[in-house]
């Protein structure tokens, strides 16, 4: 074969070859697809059963011990307001907003209640958004709910990554005046191994 038509049947295979290849790439791409889709349909699932499961296990808590679960549900949007902040001024906001749902005397202890005169979310930059908690009662009376709670906040600093901080909390609720009278702060929870269990 002659260096001519070695050139012709070249130009001739380079599209055939383009083709091919881009058939390859399209095959790739749709299974790659496919397998995300199955994956995310999959996590679905399961996040549907862990929500029905949690669930059947909140109504049984109400029935059961509905002074927790007035406990449990009373801190969480204590601690939605306590730990979503976007901005200094959400952050100065934030004790006025909270005052409604603890007794005088945590408003004025807690650290949580604190001014921030250095305008640490200013300075910063940092995002939180309240995750969700673990409610842990160690004891559960007509008088007093007491526990410790492990608030779980996801921060960022403009467009970093998501990080998860856990603060540890010693708590109690009066579900007679259906107030938080105890919000002592006792410092934050770090894992070190596998952090799926929480």
């Amino acid at each position: 074969m002659s260096k001519v038509n070695k050139k012709i049947a070249l130009l001739w295979a380079m599209p055939a070859l383009m083709v091919i290849a881009g058939l390859g790439f399209w095959l790739a791409t749709q299974v790659t697809v496919k397998t995300h889709q199955s994956a995310s349909n999959e996590l679905a699932v399961e996040q549907s059963k862990l929500i029905k499961k949690k669930s059947k296990v909140g109504t049984v808590l109400d029935s059961k011990q509905p002074n927790v679960s007035a406990a449990s549900n009373l801190l969480d949007k204590l601690f939605t307001l306590d730990w979503t902040i976007a901005s200094q001024k959400e952050f100065d906001a934030k004790a006025k907003q909270m005052t409604p749902y603890v007794t005088q005397d945590v408003g004025k202890n807690s650290l949580d209640f604190k001014a921030d005169p250095d305008k640490m979310i200013t300075q910063t930059g940092v995002v939180m958004t309240y995750d969700h908690m673990d409610f842990l009662p160690t004891s559960a009376r007509a008088k007093a709910v007491k526990g410790k709670v492990i608030v779980f906040v996801k921060s960022h600093l403009k467009d970093s990554a998501d990080a998860t901080t856990r603060f540890v909390y010693n708590v109690t609720y009066n579900p007679k005046t259906n107030l938080v009278t105890q919000l002592d702060r006792i410092g934050t929870y770090q894992l070190q191994s596998d952090s799926s269990v929480l």
